[in-house]
């Protein structure tokens, strides 16, 4: 075992030689490394007190299974910046992507990085973005691609400090690890274990070092006496042992006198040492270590010149004097400090004032630079005052882009954003934009009541700015089956003047799909027929698509097939037609225009526009889309008799609903599960499925008669159907009606009644 002691502070330098007094953990550590070689799933998770050495640990495990042939990615979290979504995994598959710099056959690692990190950037890049669960997936193909027969390696440094996004895909992984053989390694601190970590098969809690390990930290030709106080003073933290090598005895007495019965908390008393240690640098080069503190990854010399407000040849003499001191080091143009602490305590000692002021500079500089949009939207949240338009468009810019990939994280911005905005009339149409994100971001993480008050926020104001959010809450209710509620909103929206043709068509589509849901074919046709003589197909060929696809399917419930085969060739085409960005905005509609095409017995054609349609809203951000699109092709998969395919989607539906907290399309889920189920594992699982979907069934009055349906045909195989005939739905489309009466013939002929099966049949 080896331990890198050279990045020691202070002028003492020794080469440490071996990393002492953890042969056990490292046994562990060797455990799990063939553990996740033989195919299994393993988490180690490694915690301890600040500088116990957790890293260093982590680092000795990503060395080992380097050296024993596993794909590795390593990433870490920081204090300062656990607000920017998925930093962690940002900095893993960049680190992975500057391991691979030659260019391989499209599936090497760096292109398989790159991948990943324009899944996890894109929210950065473009306002549609991710949705969180399907980036998920995502990620976790992209690491069983990288598995092969070697198996992958994360490790995850600081996972205390982890940004919400990042804990959560980390939960995803670790309850649907990648196949392959993998193994997830974190470093956390004890107090501070996330729940994710809670589950480790291998914990190893750092221990400090005995005395005996201390003295061998130490120099050799150290007395008996300086090695008994740099142990009491230690506490035997080896961290705390090299910040303490230049100490004199005096220094170590007088420290060791200051903590009786070594009550004062290591991390305070460290941060002094290193705010010592920073007091003996120059002013100069303080103020360096300042600004490469608030430019944290962005710390080049270029940039601590700039926010530190200091000439390029003044920046690299102070970066020398820092690293002269050890506080960190210089890689290619980067600085980075050695240790968290240090960073800490950099970044505490500079005044409030200062460091609000240098955090503007940051901004500044990756304005100039076209940077990052979640670092730019990191620093101007520490700076922002109100009235500053820029900065209130910095942080609702960024809040747009992560409103799918990171919900929690785009609200935070939004409502920053909303704070910070000056109160002008010509700003009213994007103030109106950001609350209607408000509220698609807030229904997201499931809190439907406040975003229903933001969407009301919305309606009041100006008319344009208003249909976005109608249409919106639309959707919510469409979610919720709240379908009466979504009726009379755009009835209301619809009625007013003023629309141009292509937003009144959209209002009547919207219209068209409630009435679909509430069983009205009728009114459904209405719709659709008004919003087909509103538009030009040319000129928007996927809002054509989409409003065929509804008619066809209004026409479905109707039952005139003839008609609906016209309106599905006609919706199809046009799909076909329209490029992707113009089908990203009604990519949901995709479902109904498949499920029309699989129950008018053409499979092929439902099959490729579903993969389409969930390639685009994978790749897109269809988080309200996604349950739709999964559930349409878990019914065109069981159609077909793939039932294991189906089963499996519809399970991913439900998953996906849950996420986006939708109790409909959950419901709707269940529906098109429960048959697979019966038909491939038997009447138990699906009288279990059929209970659940009883209890909370669809709100929508054509999938509750298609739930109906579905759960006495289970209890008819079951055994257990009721005697007689329970009364039909309130309200039934042809499609459901003929069902129901097929069920209630063999119903009546397992009975004994033949009069009543033979009419039923009839």
């Amino acid at each position: 075992m080896t331990e890198d002691r050279s990045a020691t502070w202070g002028s003492v330098r020794q080469p440490w030689s071996e990393l002492v007094g953890r042969a056990h953990e490292m046994a562990r550590i060797e455990e799990a490394i063939a553990g996740a070689a033989a195919g299994e799933c393993q988490l180690v998770l490694i915690d301890g007190e600040p500088g116990v050495g957790k890293t260093r640990l982590l680092r000795q495990l990503i060395e080992r299974a380097h050296a024993a042939g596993r794909t590795v990615l390593a990433g870490s979290a920081t204090e300062f910046e656990r607000l920017v979504p998925f930093g962690m995994y940002v900095d893993a598959f960049t680190r992975l992507s500057d391991e691979h710099d030659a260019p391989t056959a499209g599936t090497g690692p760096g292109e398989l990085a790159e991948a990943a990190l324009r899944t996890l950037l894109s929210a950065g890049e473009r306002s549609n973005t991710l949705d969180r669960y399907h980036t998920y997936r995502g990620i976790r193909e992209l690491l069983t691609h990288l598995a092969t027969d070697r198996g992958v390696v994360l490790a995850l440094d600081d996972l205390h400090w982890a940004d919400g996004p990042s804990l959560e895909l980390t939960e995803f992984l670790q309850r649907r690890p990648p196949a392959g053989g993998f193994l997830l390694a974190v470093a956390c601190r004890s107090s501070m274990i996330p729940p994710v970590a809670g589950d480790a098969v291998a914990r190893l809690s750092l221990a400090p070092l005995d005395e005996n390990a201390v003295a061998s930290l130490m120099p050799p030709d150290a007395d008996p006496r300086r090695r008994r106080l740099m142990y009491q003073v230690s506490g035997g933290n080896p961290l705390f042992v090299r910040a303490l090598l230049d100490a004199d005895d005096s220094t170590l007495a007088e420290l060791a006198d200051g903590r009786p019965g070594a009550a004062l908390a290591l991390e305070q008393t460290l941060l002094a040492v290193l705010r010592a240690e920073l007091d003996r640098l120059s002013p100069t080069a303080r103020r360096a270590a300042h600004a490469a503190a608030v430019a944290g990854e962005l710390a080049s010399l270029v940039v601590i010149a700039h926010v530190a407000e200091l000439d390029a040849a003044t920046a690299a003499t102070a970066v020398d004097e820092l690293c002269r001191h050890g506080l960190g080091t210089l890689t290619g143009a980067r600085f980075a400090f050695h240790h968290p602490l240090v960073r800490g305590a950099a970044y505490d000692t500079c005044g409030p004032g200062w460091r609000v002021a240098a955090h503007a500079r940051a901004a500044d500089h990756l304005r100039r630079t076209d940077g990052s949009l979640a670092l730019l939207a990191h620093h101007t949240e520490r700076y922002a005052e109100h009235g500053d338009e820029q900065a209130a468009r910095t942080l609702g810019d960024a809040g747009i882009a992560y409103l799918d990939s990171a919900p929690e994280s785009a609200v935070r911005l939004l409502r920053d954003a909303l704070r910070v905005l000056p109160e002008r009339d010509d700003l009213v149409p994007y103030r109106g934009h950001l609350l209607t994100c408000l509220a698609k971001g807030t229904g997201v993480m499931g809190e439907l009541t406040e975003s229903r008050r933001i969407l009301h926020e919305v309606i009041h104001l100006p008319h344009e700015v208003a249909t976005a959010a109608v249409a919106f809450s639309s959707v919510i209710s469409r979610l919720l089956g709240r379908l009466d509620e979504a009726r009379a909103l755009l009835s209301a929206r619809t009625g007013q003047a003023g629309h141009d043709r292509r937003v009144r068509a959209q209002l009547l589509l919207e219209g068209a799909s409630v009435a679909v849901l509430r069983a009205d074919p009728g009114e459904a046709r209405e719709h659709a027929l008004e919003a087909v003589g509103l538009l030009s197909e040319s000129a928007d060929p996927a809002l054509g698509a989409a409003t065929h696809a509804v008619l066809a399917l209004a026409c479905l419930q109707d039952g005139d097939l003839t008609t609906a085969r016209a309106h599905s060739r006609r919706a199809g085409w046009l799909m076909d037609s329209a490029s992707d960005n113009a089908l990203i905005t009604h990519v949901e509609l995709i479902a109904p225009l498949s499920w029309g095409e699989t129950w008018l017995q053409r499979p092929d054609e439902a099959a490729r526009h579903l993969a389409r349609g969930v390639d685009l809203a994978t790749m897109s951000g269809g988080s309200y889309a996604m349950p739709y699109l999964l559930i349409a092709q878990a019914h065109q998969r069981a159609r077909a008799g793939r039932l294991a395919e189906a089963i499996e989607i519809a399970r991913h539906a439900a998953t996906a609903a849950e996420y986006i907290q939708s109790s409909e399309t959950l419901a709707m889920a269940r529906c098109v599960m429960l048959l697979p189920v019966l038909w491939r594992h038997g009447t138990g699982p699906a009288m279990k499925l059929a209970g659940q979907l009883a209890e909370a069934a669809p709100g929508s009055a054509w999938w509750q008669a298609m739930a109906d349906v579905s759960v006495a045909r289970v209890r008819l195989a079951a055994g257990r159907a009721e005697p007689g005939h329970a009364p039909p739905p309130s309200v039934l489309t042809r499609d459901t009606e003929v069902e129901r009466l097929a069920v209630q013939s063999i119903q009546a002929g397992a009975e004994g009644d033949v009069g009543t099966a033979l009419y039923r049949s009839a």
